[in-house]
């Protein structure tokens, strides 16, 4: 048994609330660990198709829909060759997310993991790029997405790819994953509680430790990191991060759109809650 779907990203957009909805869905099997990642990680990679199809072993034979959820498959080069070599007939789900936003979400993401020691403003001046380079901070260059999906496109047909949109998602989810189970060839009518639920909210580990280092990430470069680890344990608590500059936020607005503008060219709709 191999995937049938493949729901590819990106990263801090809504893949987690899609996932979860998925695998309520009746006719929908998906497993319980979300990122697979193995199109994506060569190590996962080299252990080849056995080791993948062991993901889907518990799906029956008559699942329509059979897939799996990994956000980074969207960016990372070579990863559409390598899923286009082994499921040349797969199904495509990009969920996409205003690339601002979406950049601050995954530093602060990294920030409340202690895996951050620059201040926003730093990393756009070192990680503004719209190639993505693994292994270097992918902030800015996962939000170039119109340059992510054509490359999909030179594999894939049109029709194997739908993309939903963040932003639409949160004002009227019902109709977003139905549209998605169409697109699956499932049950479009199905709804369940977790349509209309947050998930992935921004929480912390609530210890003097972790909130240190929180505070002054600059420290984080001069401590060894097993020892930062141990400050990402115990009680965990909601927080809110501040709000981004004005001005970074107006240097990516305008990084990004020459991006938006072909995205929005590809998909025959406006985007305008993206340009500000």
């Amino acid at each position: 048994m191999l995937p049938n779907f493949l729901v590819i990203g990106a990263q801090r957009s809504g893949t987690t609330s899609l996932f979860q909805v998925l695998r309520r869905h009746p006719q929908v099997f998906i497993p319980d660990v979300k990122e697979v990642n193995f199109f994506f990680h060569d190590n996962h990679y080299r252990k080849g198709v056995e080791h993948y199809q062991a993901y889907f072993a518990q799906a029956a034979a008559d699942n329509p829909a059979v897939g799996e959820a990994s956000p980074g498959y969207i960016c990372k080069p070579g990863v559409a060759q390598r899923i286009q070599e082994l499921l040349p007939e797969v199904k495509l789900v990009a969920v996409l997310r205003n690339p601002v936003d979406r950049a601050y979400s995954q530093y602060w993401d990294n920030r409340r993991f202690l895996a951050e020691h620059l201040s926003f403003e730093q990393a756009i001046d070192v990680a503004l790029t719209p190639e993505y380079r693994h292994g270097e901070r992918g902030y800015f260059s996962r939000g170039a997405y119109i340059d992510q999906i054509e490359k999909y496109l030179e594999l894939f047909p049109r029709e194997n790819l739908q993309v939903l949109i963040f932003e639409d998602l949160k004002q009227d989810p019902e109709a977003v994953f139905s549209r998605c189970f169409e697109f699956l060839g499932v049950d479009p009518g199905f709804r369940c509680p977790e349509m209309t639920k947050a998930s992935n909210s921004s929480m912390v580990w609530d210890n003097p430790v972790h909130s240190f280092f929180l505070r002054h990430n600059r420290y984080q470069k001069y401590v060894p990191k097993h020892w930062i680890k141990q400050a990402c344990r115990g009680p965990l608590i909601k927080r809110k991060y501040p709000p981004m500059s004005p001005e970074a936020r107006e240097r990516l607005l305008e990084f990004y759109r020459p991006f938006n503008r072909r995205l929005e060219e590809f998909l025959g709709r406006d985007l305008e809650a993206w340009s500000h």
